[in-house]
């Protein structure tokens, strides 16, 4: 525990560190909050590749949660998770209440076992918790040159169009598609218009919210971060932004057999319930269908023609997952920023297991 204290005091906010520093203090720390060794090494992976990409906000500043929940075991450490195969091209895995990023691992892992022999390979998955970014899971995908999908439910921020009552999560969804030599088309996004954690951050500093963000506690449309709280959050696009979030939740929690959003616990909650999140992950062979090379044509097809298209004032065409291939490229070569927000994450799950072990 020592020592963890003493790697993290050599980090400085505003320097840059290797990815590496990064992906073995939080392996240690999750191994120290009783992960098994190699699944920290995992997790510490997938939450650093976030961070590498620019996704800061989904990579290590949830180190902190993750490790509270480990210690209160609402995350269990050593979760037997039972995967059956239901079908030629389907299977449910039980997370057994264990850790999300491990879960969506084995599930799309799995997809793409089923994928490579059907042409497409899916897996629901029950009783697990929050999994960081939805892109790597989808870019698992892309790496073996199939379309990626990755659906998921949450716990209750956002009310049924023309209700007032949390019912649905932000449930995000990502895909994911392969490019010849290119880094692959990534669309991923919550069906709220902004993360909850915006609102937080704004209510903590007395700031106000742009007027769409979000409702009060009476549903009503509020600048007021602090009021947004004890409301709810606002689908992107309004009722067609809530009927995509219905579409998520009901595929997550139908098929996998797990609870209903409005049942899912805020990781966030302190206590030992699990959060009995449900997710959905595919994985699509083009080449069982098109053909992979007419399936790739057809990306660069599109691509290319999105790219030299006219661009607007002052900005430019770009493909979804541009942006963080090239913030990926540049950290990579330099290291990660420590951010005071990121140093603070880091200390404070140390802190959390150094307790626990005393």
């Amino acid at each position: 525990m020592q020592d963890l204290a003493t790697r993290l005091d050599s980090l400085k906010a505003g320097e840059v560190t290797p990815a590496a520093t990064l992906q073995a203090l939080a392996a240690d720390t999750l191994a120290a909050a009783g992960l098994a060794t190699a699944d920290a090494a995992t997790a510490a992976a997938i939450l650093v590749q976030a961070q590498l990409q620019g996704i800061d906000s989904h990579g290590l500043a949830h180190l902190p949660v993750y490790v509270r929940r480990l210690c209160e075991r609402s995350i269990k450490p050593d979760a037997a998770m039972v995967l059956s195969q239901a079908g030629p091209a389907a299977s449910v895995l039980d997370a057994g209440n264990g850790f999300g990023v491990l879960a969506a691992q084995k599930a799309m892992t799995e997809a793409l076992r089923l994928a490579t022999g059907q042409g497409i390979g899916s897996c629901a998955v029950r009783n697990s918790s929050h999994f960081g970014a939805a892109n790597y899971f989808a870019e698992m995908a892309a790496k073996q040159g199939m379309i990626g999908i990755v659906l998921s439910n949450a716990a209750p921020t956002m009310a049924p169009w023309g209700g007032r009552e949390a019912i649905l999560g932000t449930n995000p969804l990502a895909f994911a598609f392969p490019r010849d030599g290119q880094p692959p088309i990534v669309i991923d996004m919550a069906t709220s218009v902004v993360a909850r954690g915006r609102i937080r951050k704004a209510a903590q500093a007395k700031a106000a919210i742009p007027a769409d963000w979000a409702l009060d506690a009476d549903g009503v449309p509020t600048t007021d971060a602090e009021a947004a709280l004890h409301g709810t959050i606002q689908p992107m696009g309004g009722a067609k932004g809530y009927a995509l979030a219905l579409a998520i939740e009901l595929l997550c929690a139908g098929l996998a057999g797990g609870r209903p959003g409005f049942l899912v616990r805020n990781p966030h909650d302190p206590g030992p319930e699990p959060s009995g999140t449900s997710h959905c992950f595919i994985a699509i062979d083009a080449g069982q269908f098109s053909g992979r090379a007419a399936a790739l044509q057809a990306v660069e097809a599109v691509a290319a023609r999105i790219q030299q298209s006219q661009p607007a004032a002052n900005a430019a065409p770009r493909l979804p997952g541009q942006r963080a291939a090239t913030i990926y490229a540049e950290r990579s070569r330099h290291g990660i920023p420590v951010s005071p927000a990121l140093l603070d994450s880091l200390k404070a799950a140390a802190a959390m297991v150094m307790r626990a072990s005393t």
